[in-house]
């Protein structure tokens, strides 16, 4: 009989269970530990009563009397997108969970929340378009230098001889390094700038290509260009052939529904996103070889050479074959006292969100899209209120309770926090300056002045990994560290390795699940499994290329073996 501990009761953490509570012999001993009371991490869904609340002092009521006198905000991810491989397997757990039901919403691409985006541009908020038609009928200020560029990259040389080994010996790069050489500077720090913005909350000038926009650099090292390998199907070559077969598993039960979801822009769930991390927590506690602890944080781990011991702050001890880790690295870090390369290398982003929702009666929007992000800091035009991220459009983006009341989230901070709130740590910030920030920035962009009905602030540290110029390098050393070190008994998952996304993280639970049942600690152990193989799987330039022609149906290719 085998037995894993899986530390950490966030998407990542509760996908690891559930995977292993759903394919792993029966006798398997599965054992999660939480040090909060409360499982899910970053996603948490609040229904909140009329007035002004925060995380740290003012605490809504935790049962609103009706959904009626309340609305619903999100304190982390809004929605999911359903796209792809990642999106195969989210639906898939989805359905498995029977989440499949009324309870699910859906909003289509033709929706005008998935068509319309914007960026603020010198004075105001551009439109971004939405396909090559209107690129080409209707250029708004942020994108005229933009299609020249697209026009000539694919005439710029390429970093890469015809092998795919960078000529300059330099593996990796930052996100404005390489949009500034392929495109131009305006589209690094107006376009790609708020990308990133509202992606990581992060910085182009800092942040690594090759981590955090794969398909980016595989398109430039196989094809030479961006807008080429994007028109010969670049984003196949991203994912590796186990990925592919994981999701075809996945979809191969109900072809039909997943091609309908497949074609949404986004999901969510009527009664919020952490329907989610609650559903799996249900399911888990049902299963008789699951034990689940929360409120109690892990204060150490050690390491035989046959198992673990685990100590908690309530001073339990518990004794694994495996652990499965899926705490921040940092957090890992300190709990095996520094005994692995990288783990500390990345810093995470500190955003203050906050989520407001006003009358109809009295406030108007004057737009129909998902939100707005801001340009890099480094614009040479006055951005109104620095440090402001972005605003998404809640009650377009995901209409749930539109009729209800108009519903903003004002992200602030990030790699501009200190332009937002100056030197003071997001431990030491008032809510209050947080909610007043958002006010701001909300009359100065948006012309909403009235007062808001709803409001909740929460101030989320160290909530975004920020995956720095040779992470992957970086990953891959500590792959080998850990198969050196703790051979076949300490594996990881999770935002701060291979992916910050909820799809991301679920995908890669199940990645790991599925390879230590098969050859790792939980199988045949004829290879020591990590959760960090696939950055070991990097293939040639005609390997990818093989299997883009292979995933569009060419059968001419011969599969290397």
């Amino acid at each position: 009989m085998s037995s894993v501990a899986i530390l950490g009761g966030g998407i990542s953490g509760l996908s690891a269970a559930y995977y292993l509570a759903r394919t792993a012999p029966a006798a398997t001993k599965i054992t999660l530990i939480e040090g909060k009371q409360r499982v899910g991490g970053w996603i948490e869904s609040r229904r909140v009563t009329p007035g002004n609340y925060d995380n740290v002092s003012r605490l809504p009521p935790p049962e609103p009397a009706t959904d009626k006198n309340s609305i619903l905000f999100e304190a982390g991810p809004r929605t999911l997108r359903p796209e792809g491989i990642n999106g195969a397997i989210l639906l898939d757990m989805i359905r498995h969970l029977d989440l499949h039901d009324e309870n699910l919403v859906t909003v289509p691409k033709s929706h005008p929340s998935a068509k319309h985006r914007y960026i603020y541009y010198k004075d105001s908020i551009n439109t971004l378009p939405s396909d090559i038609r209107s690129t080409l009928l209707n250029k708004p200020p942020v994108m005229r230098s933009v299609l020249l560029a697209g026009l000539l990259e694919p005439f710029k040389s390429s970093r890469f001889d015809k092998h795919g080994i960078p000529k300059d010996g330099q593996d990796d790069e930052s996100i404005y390094s390489f949009m500034k050489r392929r495109f131009n500077e305006h589209t690094a720090i107006h376009l790609m700038g708020a990308v990133i913005h509202g992606i990581y909350a992060g910085d182009i000038k800092s942040l690594s290509l090759k981590s955090t926009l794969p398909l980016l650099y595989e398109a430039e090292r196989n094809y030479g260009s961006v807008v080429l390998g994007m028109m010969k199907g670049a984003s196949y070559a991203t994912n590796t052939m186990r990925e592919r077969g994981m999701a075809a598993r996945s979809r191969k039960d109900d072809p039909e529904w997943f091609g309908r979801m497949e074609k949404m822009s986004v999901l969510g769930f009527k009664s919020g996103m952490d329907t989610l991390p609650k559903r799996i927590l249900n399911w888990l506690s049902s299963r008789e070889n699951v034990s689940i602890m929360t409120n109690d944080p892990v204060e150490s781990v050690q390491f035989t050479d046959k198992e673990c011991k685990i100590k908690t702050q309530n001073a339990k001890e518990i004794h694994v074959d495996h652990i499965i880790s899926t705490v921040p690295s940092t957090t890992l870090d300190t709990l095996i006292r520094q005994n692995l390369p990288h783990l500390c290398h990345n810093p995470s982003a500190d955003v203050a969100v906050v989520n407001l929702a006003y009358s109809p009666e009295d406030t108007h929007l004057d737009y129909d899209g998902f939100g707005f992000l801001t340009p890099h800091r480094d614009t040479p035009f006055t951005v109104p209120v620095p440090g402001t991220l972005g605003v998404v459009f809640d009650s377009n983006a995901f209409p749930i309770e539109a009729e209800r009341a108009i519903k903003l989230t004002v992200m602030i901070g990030g790699s501009d926090w200190k332009d937002a709130f100056g030197h003071v740590p997001i431990d030491q910030l008032d809510p209050e300056d947080a909610y007043k920030y958002a006010r701001k920035a909300v009359s100065q962009f948006l012309h909403i002045d009235s007062e808001p009905r709803y409001s909740m602030v929460n101030l989320q540290k160290q909530c975004i990994p920020q995956y720095l110029v040779g992470h992957e390098s970086r990953m891959r050393s500590l792959h080998h560290a850990l198969k050196q070190k703790y051979s076949h008994l300490l594996s990881v998952s999770g935002a701060s390795y291979l992916g910050v996304s909820v799809p991301d993280c679920i995908k890669n639970s199940r990645m790991l699940v599925e390879e230590l049942l098969m050859s790792g600690a939980l199988g045949s152990r004829q290879k020591v499994v990590t959760g960090l193989g696939k950055i070991d799987e990097q293939l040639t330039t005609e390997e990818m290329k093989d299997q883009v022609r292979l995933s569009k149906g060419n059968t001419s290719v011969i599969m290397k073996s």
